[in-house]
């Protein structure tokens, strides 16, 4: 069973980086198409649905133009490599403020 699935070109763009055990690992994927791939390549398909839907609403949010009234935040982001949700921690703000 071949499955499709639709990602943003600008998926390849953003950088997924490996924690210190990954880095040499030869299937590790090195941006987010590559982890949309692998989620595929394993039958994970709710997983890379997850993860399209999660970075797409991410990327959405931050082309809007600014209203002067909302607040971003910025920061790294984390991959659940069990679900496919892509996002910042909950904590993003405090572990910005320690570095």
């Amino acid at each position: 069973r071949e499955i499709h699935l639709k990602v943003d070109t600008r998926f390849a763009s953003i950088v997924v980086t490996p924690k210190s055990d990954e880095v040499n690992d030869a299937n590790f994927p090195r941006n987010l198409h590559n982890a949309a791939e692998l989620f595929l390549r394993v039958a994970m398909i709710e997983a890379a649905e997850k993860l399209r839907a999660t970075t797409i609403a991410m990327l959405d949010l931050y082309a809007d133009s600014p209203d002067g009234k909302t607040g971003v935040s910025i920061g790294r982001a984390c991959v659940c490599w069990s679900c496919g949700h892509c996002g910042l921690n909950k904590n993003n703000q405090q572990q910005n403020d320690k570095k």
